[in-house]
């Protein structure tokens, strides 16, 4: 019996890592499948109210509603072949996340970096930063 409840007792504190690493991997492929299909609507949603976009070292702060408007330009100019995350690191609450981009006509690959926070009750993107690859 004494066995049963600490076996019960180890499950219960896991639950929220499993919960986490299962929200964490939910996001990203949330994420990656948005960036892949150009859907501005949707990582502009998945933003703070205020989010920093850089692209080739120019950006300012943006509301959710511009920033769609810069991601469709974005996305118009580069249309999407692929999208990689190459590397995630999170804290409590803290998450950078780097990707590698693939446009369709380009040659040179861009580099993708986010920046989360903890907001509104789950991960939003505080900063976005588009710069070209050194590959």
């Amino acid at each position: 019996m004494k066995r049963v409840f600490l076996l019960l007792l180890l499950l219960m504190a896991m639950a929220p890592t499993i919960g986490s690493a299962q929200a964490t991997d939910q996001l990203l492929g949330e994420l990656k499948a948005s960036i892949l299909a150009a859907d501005a609507v949707g990582i502009a949603g998945q933003t703070m109210n205020s989010v920093e976009i850089v692209q080739f070292g120019e950006g300012r702060f943006y509301s959710r509603s511009q920033a769609t408007l810069l991601l469709k330009s974005f996305f118009k100019d580069y249309p999407p072949h692929d999208f990689k995350i190459i590397s995630s690191t999170k804290s409590s609450g803290a998450w950078f996340i780097e990707g590698l981009y693939s446009p369709k006509k380009a040659t040179e690959k861009l580099s993708f970096y986010l920046r989360l926070r903890v907001a509104e009750g789950g991960w939003k993107i505080r900063e976005f930063l588009i710069e070209r690859a050194d590959e």
